[in-house]
């Protein structure tokens, strides 16, 4: 019971991160400008989707609720958020 009420976090938090770069493609969030930049414009908008499919992958895992499909979205999950933000990391402002 409590891996379905995590993962149904999880879920959200996917979704939902995804959902708020995606909106964030053509305007300034936190100290990044990707209306500036067309390359870290496309970033966000593939980073935002692959979190929000990664959200509907979640959420699919939930229901299923299979062990081994549950570990391998949250380790896919965690890869993705590191390297989204290793890649954000070349956009930050320096000084």
């Amino acid at each position: 019971m409590a891996i379905t009420i995590l993962m149904v976090c999880y879920t959200l938090l996917a979704f939902g991160i995804g959902w708020y770069l995606f909106s964030h493609r053509s305007r300034p969030f936190l100290v990044f400008h990707p209306e500036t930049t067309p390359a870290l414009s496309r970033v966000v908008t593939a980073a935002g989707l692959i979190l929000m499919l990664l959200g509907v992958v979640a959420g699919a895992a939930t229901i299923i609720n299979n062990s081994i499909f549950l570990a391998s979205t949250l380790l896919v999950g965690v890869v993705i958020i590191i390297v989204l933000q290793l890649i954000l990391l070349h956009w930050f402002p320096k000084g």
